[in-house]
């Protein structure tokens, strides 16, 4: 009985990576493009038609002549590709434990390196810059009250946009104690506790909070009173950072985004003395390793890191060879020779 490709995609996207991984809606988004794409490639590179393209037929050299053609039809980036390349390794490691005779095409196929991705550091804002940003916010505006809000509440948790964008009316706690529930990767929560600022600035915001219909529970609305998006959170974002350029002009070489943001997040609280595991779990890490980023691009944490380890004691005494100075040592040099000649 052959078994098509068509199907397992099907049950990959709507059982596998939402029930069984607990993957957002995001990161489901992002496998079914790269499957899409996949598939597209498929109907152009060979003759059998989508709908009848069996599972035998995904294989390593099919797998490569796919990346090879993002990199060069697509002008895709190694970082691209990668993304890419992970996605079909989690669909193939799917086959693999759903057909058991596919194991050996899994292998292969997981056997495919990554592209080297050029290492650059995370760009972050100084806290006068954040600063800033947030001051430029005039409440006596249109979504003014939203918009403080919205920008002391992404720098008070350092959440992901999404994270952001997700939050609701009931995770919040605007008590004596106010805090947050963060339902972060693979619906991991994590409660981060609120500046009195920026509960001060929800509430405010919460008085004149206009939602288009009574059970819309987002806390975090766009102008005709939907939920928010990302990519809504991103253009307000960068509005208030072209406007405080104009006082902050550093601000202008920046590009600025609600990752950014959150990178300024955890470099403030590494900044302030805090240990980088206590930043792992504030930022929602899985591993530290993707917390130890933050260290390696603020020089003054290794100054200060260098400052408590003394340096070797060294002598005084010079070395005869540096004594003189070199026209002198020639100059020495020459009447030697000259006498020897006399």
């Amino acid at each position: 009985m052959k078994k098509y490709l068509s199907h397992y995609i099907c049950l990959f996207l709507t059982e596998y990576l939402s029930f069984e991984k607990g993957l957002s809606e995001n990161t489901i988004f992002a496998y079914r493009d790269c499957l899409k794409l996949f598939l597209q490639f498929v109907s152009k590179s060979s003759e059998s038609k989508i709908d009848t393209f069996t599972c035998e037929m995904l294989d390593n050299i099919l797998v490569v002549k796919f990346l090879d053609w993002l990199e060069v039809e697509r002008k895709s980036s190694p970082k691209t590709r990668n993304a890419r390349l992970a996605a079909l390794k989690s669909f193939v490691y799917y086959l693999g434990r759903s057909i058991p005779e596919y194991l050996e095409s899994a292998r292969k196929i997981m056997l495919i390196s990554k592209k080297k991705v050029p290492h650059k550091p995370a760009t972050y804002l100084e806290v006068d810059e954040i600063k800033e940003v947030i001051n430029s916010v005039s409440t006596h505006l249109n979504n003014g009250f939203r918009d403080k809000a919205l920008l002391l509440f992404m720098y008070n948790t350092g959440g992901r946009v999404q994270e952001i964008a997700d939050t609701s009316l009931d995770d919040l706690r605007l008590d004596s104690s106010p805090s947050v529930k963060i339902t972060g990767k693979g619906k991991k929560q994590r409660t981060c506790p609120l500046w009195e600022e920026t509960a001060n600035a929800i509430n405010d915001y919460l008085k004149i909070r206009s939602p288009m219909v009574k059970d819309e529970v987002h806390l975090f609305l766009n102008t005709y009173g939907n939920a928010i998006t990302r990519f809504g959170i991103n253009y307000i974002l960068k509005k208030y950072v072209v406007k405080a350029a104009e006082i902050k002009s550093p601000l202008m070489k920046k590009i600025v985004s609600p990752h950014v943001v959150r990178h300024t997040t955890a470099m403030h609280l590494l900044q302030s003395g805090n240990e980088l595991n206590m930043v792992r779990l504030w930022l929602g890490h899985a591993s530290l390793n993707t917390t130890h980023m933050y260290i390696e691009i603020d020089m003054k944490m290794k100054r200060d890191i260098l400052s408590k380890c003394n340096p070797p004691e060294l002598s005084n005494e010079k070395k005869k060879w540096h004594t003189p100075k070199i026209l002198q040592w020639l100059e020495d040099l020459s009447r030697i020779e000259h006498t020897k000649l006399c």
